[in-house]
């Protein structure tokens, strides 16, 4: 029986280099947001982290929320047999109208893997349904 070789149409010095693109992609973790008459609601998935290390700033309607690690040079020393995941670092920008949402209330949770960000609106932005009587 013969044995048929797979001709792979790069060498493996190009797969090596395809590796290497995927690590260097920025990590951007997914959210989810959702309005109500009154609030709004952003949940980012960040599953692993400690809350203590999330920033989340709110300047000139621009709402920034990162991530960064505490880098203790250890993790370089560890010998892996399969290294298949790792926990970036991270930051996403949100552009919000500053008339809309009320800074000075804006809460920020981090529970089950999930940062949930309450940001209510402003009085004066609440939309209210006013009855008009017909004469």
């Amino acid at each position: 029986m013969k044995l048929i070789n797979y001709h792979r149409p790069f060498p493996a010095s190009f797969r090596f280099f395809d590796d290497f693109r995927q690590a260097e992609r920025r990590h951007t973790p997914p959210v989810n947001i959702r309005e109500t008459e009154d609030h709004f609601y952003l949940e980012m998935l960040a599953p692993g982290r400690r809350k203590e290390l999330f920033s989340v700033d709110f300047f000139d309607g621009i709402l920034e929320v990162s991530y960064t690690s505490e880098k203790t040079g250890a993790e370089d020393q560890v010998d892996y047999l399969r290294h298949e995941f790792d926990l970036p670092d991270f930051s996403r920008r949100f552009q919000l109208n500053n008339e809309v949402i009320d800074d000075e209330a804006i809460q920020a949770t981090y529970t089950d893997g999930v940062l949930r960000l309450a940001m209510p609106k402003r009085e004066q932005a609440v939309k209210t349904v006013r009855q008009i009587a017909v004469a």
